[in-house]
C-alpha cells in the first residue's frame, strides 16, 4: 500500500503502518486491521483494557434469563459469559494474550466451528473460556485454550419470550425481542429473536458520537424426536451500517500522545459497513448402549462492503500530526467447517474407559487487501479539521484458500478415587495457496501430527491436582503486500503448552485454582530488510489464580489473576528492532468482581468490579510504556414483577474513576481509554 498526498498523486510514500488487510496469523492477539477501520465496536477486540472490562454489558441480549448473572453462575475466573454479561480474566478473543478465534480454537457446544462472522445472542446463549483446570477431560484441547460457545436453548415446550430495552451513555440505545415457539410441543421449538441498536456501549471504546446501527436476526431450532436424538439448526444474521471510524495515533518517537479533551475527533463520512452471517446444523445420537455420535457442520462470513482508516501519525509532544486516511472495499471471508465424533463409553466396576474417534476441517477462502491511502495534511489531534472525502483508489485484492483436515483418537479412564487420564493424537493435513497481486501463485502443503495427555488426581479430600500437555498447529496466514517478500505465505505455526496446578473446595460454593503454564509459539515480525519471517518464539508463562463463588451468606466474589510475562525470545531481536517483552501485554493482571444481596432487600443487588493492569510496551521495540492502570466499576440489579412477569433493571457506571489513558492498539497505535459512562437496561420475561 503506498500513501499519496490529496491532491498530489505523484506522490508515492511508502507506509507501513500494518494496515495490509489479510488473513489473520495463528493465534494473533491484535485484530486484523479491516476490524480496526469499522467503527469503535470492532476495536473492543484490540484493546486489552477494553476486553477485560469488570463485568461489562455487550451490546446484545438474550431470551429468558432475566435473572442471569455470570459471577453468580462463574465455577472459575478464567471467563464466562452469559447473555449480556461476561465475568473473567479472559473472553473469546484473549485468552493468556492471544486470540483463540484466529488460532481456530472456537467451539460451539464442543464441535470445531472455524468462526469468521460474529456470533449474536439471538442463536448462543453465551461463552465459557477452557483452560487449565477446565480443559482437564475436555477432548482434543489447544494450547491457547478454547472458546465454546453454548447454542441457545429451547424451553420445555411452552412459549416464552423476553424483552429488553437499554439505553447507555451518548447515542446509545437498543431493543431486543427474543422467543421460543412450540411448533409441535417439546418435538419441534424455534428460539428465536431480533433486535436493533445504535451506537456503539461499552466496553468498546470512547463511544463519543461513535456510533453505528446495527440489526440482527437469528433463530436456532429444535428437533428431539425422541430421546435418543437431538437435531440443531442455526442461522443468525447481522449488519453494521452507519459504523463511524474511530481514529488511532502513532507517535513521532518514544513518547505517549499528549493529553486531549476526550470527544468526537473522527470524520463524518468515515461510515463503515460490514455484516456477518453464521449458519449450522448439529446432531446428537445415542448409537447404542455404548456408543453415541456428535456432529456439525457450519458456515462463518465475514462481509465488509466498505470500511476505513484514521490515521495521526508522526505524532509530536504537542499534539500536531499528519492526517492520513486509509480506504478498503470488499473485503470478504467465508468458511465451511464441522466436525463428526464417535465415542464408545465402557464401564467396568468402578471405572469408566471412553474412547473417541475424530475427523474436523474447514475450507475458508478470503478477500483481502487492495487499500488506498491519502494523505489529507497537517492537524491537531485534540481538534482535527473535517476534510473532504478523497477519491480513493483501490487495488487488487489478495486471493486466500486454506484447507484443513485433522483425523484424531483419544483415550480416557476415570476411575473412582483415582481420578482420570487422557491421551490423544491428531494428524493434521493442511493445504494453503495464495494468489497476491504482481506475484506468482505460491502454495504450501503440510500434514504433521500432534499429541496432548492430562491427568486430575485428588489429594487428600478438598485438593485436586491437574497437568497437562498439549501440542498444536495453525494457519500462519499470508505476508501482507507492503512486505519485500510479499505474497509469500508464512509457514505454519507448531505451539505446545504445559499446565498444572491444584484446586481447592473452601466449601461447597467456594473454590480456589492456582495454577502454572506456560506456552510457546513462533513470533512472526518484519525485518530490517522489510521481510516478514518468523524472528524468534513467543512464551507466554506465569501464574493463573481463582477465587469464585460464594464468599458468604448473600456474598459472591469472581476474582482473579494473572501474574507472569509475555517474552519474545530470538538470536538478533535487538538488531531487528524488536523487544523482549510483547507489544501491549502487562506482566500482571488482577480483576475482582463481586456481588452482594442486601439482606433487608432480597430484590436488590449491588456489585462491583476492580481490574488492575501493570505498565505494558507501547511499542515493538520496548522503548517506552503504558502505564499502570486501574478501573472501578459500579452497579445494581433491582428484579421485581413488571404487569406479572419477571423483570430486571440494571444499571452501571463504568470507569468510574474516569481514568484517562491512551491504550496501545496492537498496530502499533493508541486510542483512547473510555471516560466514566453510564447504562442501563431493563430485561422482562413474558
Amino acid at each position: 500500500m503506498k500513501r499519496r498526498r490529496l491532491g498530489s498523486p505523484d506522490v508515492t510514500i511508502s507506509l507501513q503502518l500494518g494496515l495490509q488487510a489479510r488473513a489473520p496469523r495463528a493465534g494473533e492477539f491484535r485484530a486484523p486491521p479491516v476490524d480496526a477501520c469499522v467503527g469503535a465496536t470492532r476495536l473492543a477486540r484490540a484493546a486489552w483494557v477494553a476486553v477485560l472490562a469488570c463485568a461489562a454489558p455487550i451490546s446484545t441480549t438474550m431470551a429468558q434469563h432475566a435473572d442471569d448473572n455470570p459471577i453468580l453462575s462463574a465455577q472459575d475466573a478464567f471467563g464466562l459469559t452469559i447473555g449480556s454479561e461476561s465475568t473473567g480474566l479472559y473472553n473469546p478473543v484473549l485468552i493468556r494474550g492471544f486470540n483463540p478465534q484466529t488460532a481456530g480454537n472456537a467451539r460451539i457446544d464442543g464441535l470445531y466451528f472455524d468462526q469468521q462472522g460474529q456470533l449474536s445472542n439471538r442463536v448462543v446463549e453465551g461463552s465459557t473460556i477452557r483452560v487449565g483446570i477446565s480443559e482437564i477431560g475436555y477432548a482434543f484441547p489447544a494450547p491457547t485454550g478454547i472458546v465454546d460457545y453454548d447454542l441457545r436453548h429451547a424451553t420445555d415446550g411452552k412459549a416464552t419470550a423476553t424483552v429488553i430495552a437499554e439505553a447507555g451513555p451518548y447515542d446509545e440505545k437498543s431493543i431486543s425481542v427474543d422467543g421460543s415457539l412450540p411448533l409441535d410441543g417439546k418435538l419441534l421449538q424455534l428460539p428465536i429473536g431480533v433486535s436493533f441498536a445504535i451506537g456503539a456501549p461499552p466496553p468498546s471504546g470512547p463511544n463519543l458520537g461513535y456510533t453505528s446501527n446495527l440489526t440482527n436476526v437469528g433463530a436456532a431450532p429444535v428437533w428431539q424426536p425422541n430421546d435418543a436424538i437431538t437435531v440443531r439448526t442455526f442461522a443468525d444474521w447481522q449488519e453494521n451500517t452507519r459504523s463511524r471510524t474511530l481514529p488511532t495515533v502513532y507517535t513521532a518517537g518514544d513518547f505517549l500522545p499528549p493529553r486531549i479533551e476526550r470527544g468526537f475527533l473522527g470524520q463524518h463520512w468515515a461510515l463503515g459497513k460490514y455484516g456477518a452471517e453464521n449458519f449450522g446444523a448439529m446432531i446428537d445420537a445415542k448409537l447404542s448402549s455404548h456408543w453415541s455420535l456428535a456432529a456439525g457442520l457450519f458456515r462463518s462470513v465475514s462481509d465488509i462492503p466498505v470500511s476505513y482508516a484514521d490515521l495521526f501519525v508522526n505524532t509530536q509532544p504537542s499534539g500536531r500530526a499528519e492526517h492520513v486516511m486509509v480506504g478498503l472495499l470488499d473485503q470478504h471471508t467465508a468458511s465451511n467447517s464441522g466436525e463428526a465424533r464417535l465415542t464408545g463409553a465402557f464401564t467396568q466396576g468402578s471405572s469408566v474407559q471412553t474412547v473417541t474417534f475424530l475427523l474436523r476441517g474447514r475450507d475458508e477462502q478470503a478477500r483481502y487487501g487492495g487499500a488506498d491511502s491519502v494523505d489529507v495534511g497537517t492537524t491537531y489531534i485534540g481538534d482535527p479539521a473535517q476534510v473532504a472525502q478523497p477519491d480513493f483508489i483501490f487495488g487488487p485484492r489478495t486471493s486466500d484458500h486454506t484447507l484443513l483436515w485433522s483425523t484424531g483418537t483419544a483415550y480416557q479412564v476415570q476411575r473412582a478415587g483415582l481420578g482420570e487420564f487422557v491421551v490423544g493424537t491428531q494428524k493434521e493435513f493442511y493445504d494453503k495457496t495464495v494468489v497476491a497481486p504482481g506475484t506468482p501463485l505460491a502454495r504450501l502443503t503440510d500434514d504433521p501430527g500432534r499429541l496432548y495427555g492430562s491427568a486430575a488426581v485428588p489429594i487428600r479430600g478438598r485438593f485436586l491436582a491437574y497437568a497437562d500437555y498439549i501440542q498444536g498447529f495453525e494457519d500462519s496466514g499470508a505476508v501482507p503486500t507492503t512486505a519485500a517478500n510479499r505474497g509469500a505465505i508464512l509457514p505454519t505455526t507448531r505451539t505446545w503448552q504445559v499446565d498444572g496446578g491444584v484446586r481447592y473446595a473452601l466449601s461447597s460454593k467456594l473454590s480456589l485454582i492456582a495454577g502454572y503454564f506456560e506456552l510457546n509459539r513462533p513470533y512472526f515480525n518484519f525485518d530490517i530488510h522489510n521481510e516478514d519471517r518468523q524472528l524468534g518464539v513467543q512464551r507466554a508463562s506465569g501464574v493463573e489464580l481463582s477465587l469464585a463463588g460464594q464468599l458468604a451468606p448473600g456474598l459472591n466474589v469472581n476474582a482473579g489473576a494473572f501474574i507472569g510475562q509475555v517474552q519474545v525470545t530470538g538470536p538478533d531481536l535487538a538488531a531487528q528492532g524488536v523487544g523482549t517483552a510483547a507489544l501491549g501485554q502487562p506482566h500482571n493482571i488482577l480483576l475482582a468482581n463481586a456481588v452482594y444481596v442486601l439482606p433487608e432487600l432480597a430484590a436488590l443487588s449491588v456489585d462491583l468490579g476492580l481490574a488492575h493492569y501493570a505498565r505494558a510496551p507501547a511499542v515493538v521495540n520496548d522503548a517506552y510504556y503504558i502505564p499502570q492502570l486501574n478501573l472501578l466499576n459500579l452497579g445494581a440489579r433491582y428484579h421485581f414483577k413488571l404487569l406479572g412477569a419477571p423483570a430486571t433493571l440494571r444499571m452501571q457506571m463504568q470507569n468510574a474513576l474516569n481514568t484517562y489513558v491512551w491504550n496501545v492498539n496492537y498496530s502499533p497505535g493508541f486510542i483512547q481509554l473510555a471516560p466514566r459512562t453510564y447504562l442501563a437496561y431493563l430485561t422482562v420475561d413474558v
